[in-house]
């Protein structure tokens, strides 16, 4: 494979292939990687030969991943996932019939198969209109992702809401993933190579979600200096490795705000704060053990001026987290041991609630392989946490009795074990069974979830899988949206769903991917006050804390090329139904919309210069009636749209790969308002609308 003309630097690529029987390459899809190193690589491996997968002695398709690293002067492939025995194409340029066969080599699995995922990198990310670089914030392009308000960062996932999603950062739970409203993560970019996102049955190792789960993984240290920052109009961030032996590795990361010029446009009366910061550690002792030291954390401050004149505070929250880790590896497996320690505190109620809590956690986690076709994992949590309730002077003794009733300060405790299975039962069925138990104690109150699921893969050709998941999740009491250290007590018990999907996927030639899903879940003794709100009204019996019943079903499709193509894409649409139903009352969930529709298309034309859009549908949500049998089927407001716009020139740095850019994105360039509030009565209907809510960005940014 020769070195691509006009490029420079060097670049690594990794491709996703599809080899038949025959050891043919069927399919090439560009998981990472920039044109034009990711056009070259994606070209060649069409013309590639593998010797024929072997399972258990019968030959068999295979779906690998394949790293090709390009150095300045030729590009020569490395391979990585998983094992089967192959020959290995030839670099330098000349056809592969032309040159002696290389013998046969093991390709070793480095890596774990997220059966049930679906997944993003971070170079995609960058590349997609809306999301402003933020992989986290990628996940809205999903079908079964259901937003709240355009271009706010909290979703209801397959009809679970917002407070029942959760977010993990190398397996760390993390309270919060986003900034103030429509913010950016609270983690920099760079540091996140990609995001697996679950919308049905997850993984066992994480668990406690009764919803969906968002588990980002971090880049590995690369052992080199680099590093990347971006200055914005509302905002500057930066990303520094440093190695400081050959062994140990420093990276250090950030965000600070100034946001309230550009915030004072649209709302004169608010000021906004925000910055986050992350460091890591990581010293290799030995080839197969390493020690890593994590610290990372948030703040957010958003005051408004009342009447008087006075600033009074409508959010604040910030967290904090150490992880302190060992990991050995084995043959076959790894073993990693950690304690992580956290901080939250969120402030509430115009600032005169404060809610506080301070975290202790210690897990263990093991992988092995047992056999060529079976790997299980399992590990086993506990921690702690303690929580403080501060009220100040609160008018309104209903809310002062609501807070004493649901964050009272207390010592909340949970303690679980998983074990879960990758199992290979024939060459073309992979199951992915697991288990978890939790034990939770609140004061006066102990709960035990059991929550099995399951994951298969059933491969109907090289080209065709089918695709099944079952789950039961249980997770204690929730806010409605995420919030440092807004942890209700057990109360009225666990939540509870039942989880299950089935669909297929197509991969198409010239890395297209299609796929269809049909879903299905119920949700009990949910503590989701918002998604009832609409369906309560008229019966002053219901309380507000009052557990409610749910249940969702629809259809999910998507269309996908790699936003590491040089045109690339997507089509995602989500046809759902979600209900609620709380004592008497019933009818659709306050953010039941019925269909979501997006799409985005992006070029890179040559010379550094790319550009692409995103649009965005949806249907309204329920309106707010006045008797409980007009709840069951009410009026809903008015549908929405928007388009997002993104463009970038890159200009090169040397030979080194280095770059510096200029971007410009725009969420919401057509300035729609959105309905998110309908009242009617027996005559006539009210329709509120908000916004526009449209985050211009135009900054600068250098990679090295």
């Amino acid at each position: 494979m020769s070195y691509p003309e006009g490029a420079t630097g060097d670049h690594t690529v990794v491709l996703e292939l599809v080899i038949d029987k025959a050891g043919a390459v069927v399919s090439v899809r560009v998981v990472e990687g920039e044109t034009p190193f990711a056009d070259a690589a994606a070209h060649a491996a069409r013309g590639w030969r593998f010797a024929p997968a072997l399972r258990n002695g019968e030959v068999v398709a295979a779906r690998i991943r394949f790293a090709v690293d390009f150095e300045a002067a030729v590009a020569e492939p490395a391979t990585e996932l998983p094992a089967l025995s192959a020959s290995t194409p030839a670099a330098g340029g000349a056809p592969i019939e032309a040159l002696p066969p290389p013998p046969p080599m093991e390709i070793e699995v480095q890596g774990e198969r997220q059966t049930g995922a679906r997944q993003i990198s971070r170079a995609e990310a960058r590349q997609l209109p809306g999301a402003f670089g933020e992989t986290f914030r990628a996940i809205e392009m999903f079908p079964g992702v259901t937003p709240t308000l355009s271009g706010a960062p909290y979703f209801y996932v397959r009809g679970a809401p917002p407070g029942n999603l959760g977010y993990f950062l190398d397996d760390i739970r993390v309270p919060t993933l986003f900034h103030v409203f429509a913010g950016p993560s609270v983690v920099h970019p760079a540091l996140v190579e990609s995001v697996d996102f679950y919308a049905g049955p997850y993984p066992a190792r994480y668990g406690r979600f009764s919803g969906g789960v968002v588990a980002g993984h971090l880049q590995e240290p690369s052992g080199k200096l680099h590093g990347e920052a971006n200055v914005r109009a509302y905002d500057s961030s930066a990303l520094i490795e440093v190695p400081l032996t050959d062994q140990t590795s420093l990276t250090l990361s950030g965000r600070y705000s100034y946001a309230n010029p550009v915030a004072h446009l649209f709302a004169p009366e608010i000021s906004v704060l925000f910055w986050d910061y992350q460091a890591r550690l990581t010293s290799q002792l030995t080839p197969d053990d390493r020690i890593t030291v994590f610290a990372f954390g948030s703040r957010d401050k958003l005051d408004e001026e009342n009447d008087e004149g006075e600033q009074q505070p409508v959010l604040g929250a910030e967290f904090h987290r150490l992880d302190l880790g060992y990991q050995r590896s084995f043959p076959g497996g790894s073993a990693r041991v950690r304690s992580i320690l956290g901080f939250d505190q969120s402030l509430q109620h115009e600032g005169e609630a404060e809610l506080t809590s301070w975290t202790a956690e210690w897990r263990a986690d093991v992988k092995q392989r047992l056999s060529s076709t079976l790997d299980a994992s399992a590990g086993i949590d506990a921690n702690e946490e303690r929580h403080r309730l501060a009220l100040g002077h609160i008018e309104d003794p209903e809310a002062t009795e609501d807070y004493l009733e649901q964050y009272p300060s207390r010592v909340d405790s949970v303690a679980g074990a998983y074990v879960s299975l990758e199992w290979q039962a024939t060459p073309t069925v992979h199951v992915a069974p697991g288990v978890r138990a939790d034990v939770y104690h609140s004061p006066g109150t102990t709960r035990v979830g059991v929550s099995p699921r399951i994951n298969a893969e059933f491969v109907l050709s090289p080209e065709w899988t089918a695709l099944h998941g079952f789950g039961i999740a249980d997770q204690p009491p929730s806010s409605p949206f995420p919030q440092p250290g807004a942890t209700p007590t057990l109360g009225a018990g666990l939540q509870r769903a039942f989880q299950s999907s089935a669909g297929v996927r197509y991969q198409m030639p010239d890395v297209v991917m299609v796929q269809a899903m049909v879903f299905q879940s119920a949700l009990f003794n949910l503590s989701d006050q918002p998604g009832v709100s609409r369906i309560d009204a008229g019966d002053e019996s219901i309380e507000e804390s009052s557990r409610a019943t749910g249940a969702s079903r629809g259809l999910e499709l998507l269309v996908q090329r790699s936003f590491a193509r040089r045109l690339s894409g997507y089509l995602s649409y989500t046809l759902s139904f979600s209900r609620r139903s709380v004592e008497r009352a019933e009818g659709p969930s306050l953010f039941d919309r019925r269909h979501v529709l997006s799409g985005a298309v992006a070029y890179r034309f040559g010379n550094g210069y790319r550009a692409g859009f995103r649009g965005t549908y949806y249907t309204g949500i329920p309106a707010e009636v006045a008797y409980l049998e007009a709840a069951r089927d009410p009026p809903r407001t008015s549908p929405f749209y928007r388009l997002d716009v993104r463009g970038e020139k890159r200009w090169q740095i040397g030979d080194s790969g280095a770059y510096w850019a200029i971007v410009l994105e725009v969420l919401n360039t057509t300035l729609n308002k959105e309905a998110l509030a309908k009242s009617c009565n027996a005559y006539t209907c009210v329709e509120d609308e908000v916004g526009p809510l449209t985050i211009p960005s135009l900054g600068v940014e250098v990679v090295f």
